[in-house]
C-alpha cells in the first residue's frame, strides 16, 4: 500500500497564510522558516520540501503580496478619462499600502530588493503596474498628457504614490499636507495644456 501524502497542495497554502500573515504582522524580518513551520503545524522539512528554499518561500511572499496588490489595482473602473483613472489608481494604491504597511514595506526593502529574481516575481511586480501602465498610455495616445517617454511618466507617477505611501505608513506626513492635492500636483505636471485646470 502506497504511504500517504503528507506534503499536500493544501499544507503548501496553509505554510503560504502562516507566512504572509507572518510578514503581516511582524515584518519581513520575522519570517523564519522554523516559525513558520511552527505557525502551520509542519516541519522545517515540509516547508523545504513544498517551496525548495528559504529564498523561494520569500520570493512565494513577496509574489502573493504583489499579487493582491496588483487585484486591488485592477479593481479601479477603467474609463474614457486616463487622468481620472490615473487619480483613482494613485488612491487605491496608497490605501492599499495603508492597509497592508508590513506587507507594503516587505514589497520594497532591501531584504526581498536582494532575492535573486524569476520571470514569475519579475511577472508579478509588472502585473501590479499593469493599470498605471495602461492609463498612462492611454492619457499620452489620448494627447491628455503633453508627449513624453512613457516610462519616465509611469516612474513619476510611481515615485510620488509611493513616497506617499512610504510617508503615511511611516507617520511622517505633515497633518496639515494633503496627500490628494499633493498627488495630484505630479499629475498636473503631465497635463497638456488644453487639459491643465
Amino acid at each position: 500500500m502506497a504511504r500517504p501524502r503528507t506534503h499536500t497542495a493544501e499544507l503548501r497554502e496553509r505554510i503560504m497564510a502562516c507566512a504572509l500573515d507572518t510578514v503581516a504582522e511582524h515584518g519581513w524580518a520575522a519570517l523564519a522558516l522554523r516559525d513558520v513551520a511552527q505557525r502551520a503545524g509542519t516541519s522545517t522539512t515540509a516547508v523545504y520540501a513544498l517551496f525548495g528554499s528559504k529564498d523561494a518561500l520569500h520570493r512565494a511572499v513577496l509574489i502573493h503580496a504583489f499579487a493582491a496588490f496588483g487585484a486591488e489595482q485592477a479593481a479601479q473602473p477603467v474609463s474614457d478619462d486616463p487622468v481620472t483613472d490615473l487619480a483613482g489608481l494613485g488612491a487605491r494604491y496608497v490605501q492599499w499600502a495603508l492597509d497592508h504597511p508590513r506587507l507594503y514595506e516587505a514589497m520594497f526593502t532591501d531584504s526581498a530588493a536582494g532575492l535573486a529574481p524569476t520571470p514569475e516575481l519579475d511577472d508579478a511586480r509588472a502585473r501590479a503596474i499593469a493599470g498605471v501602465s495602461d492609463a498612462v498610455r492611454r492619457a499620452l495616445r489620448s494627447g491628455a498628457f503633453r508627449p513624453a517617454d512613457e516610462v519616465t511618466v509611469i516612474a513619476s507617477l510611481w515615485a510620488q504614490v509611493h513616497g506617499l505611501a512610504a510617508l503615511m505608513t511611516a507617520g511622517q506626513l505633515p497633518t496639515e499636507a494633503d496627500p490628494a492635492a499633493a498627488a495630484w500636483a505630479v499629475i498636473e505636471g503631465w497635463l497638456a495644456p488644453t487639459r491643465v485646470p
